[in-house]
């Protein structure tokens, strides 16, 4: 059970690059909900990082700890632009 996490958390870190270009193209989500498309990529994103963090626990081949290791910086990368981002355009706003 704990590679298949590590596999989907790896699988769904790489959805949030198009779920991040969907949510800064799509303007009429925020006005239909009243939710900012790109708080829920960033909740997307903090769950994948958990995801991984938690996947890390049980990694016996260096593939899994590779897949692993790359979710867990690219998600943590990810989340800081994403909060630098909602956090400017909030102050701007």
């Amino acid at each position: 059970m704990k590679n298949n996490l590590n596999v989907w958390s790896f699988i769904f870190s790489l959805c949030c690059i198009p779920a991040f270009f969907m949510a800064t193209s799509s303007a009429s989500f925020y006005e239909m909900t009243g939710i900012h498309p790109l708080d829920i990529v960033l909740g997307m994103s903090v769950s994948t990082l958990f995801l991984g963090l938690i996947g890390l626990k049980d990694v016996r081949e260096w593939k899994a700890m590779a897949r692993s290791v790359f979710t867990i910086i690219f998600t943590a990368g990810f989340s800081l632009v994403l909060t630098f981002i909602i956090f400017i355009g909030r102050m701007l706003s």
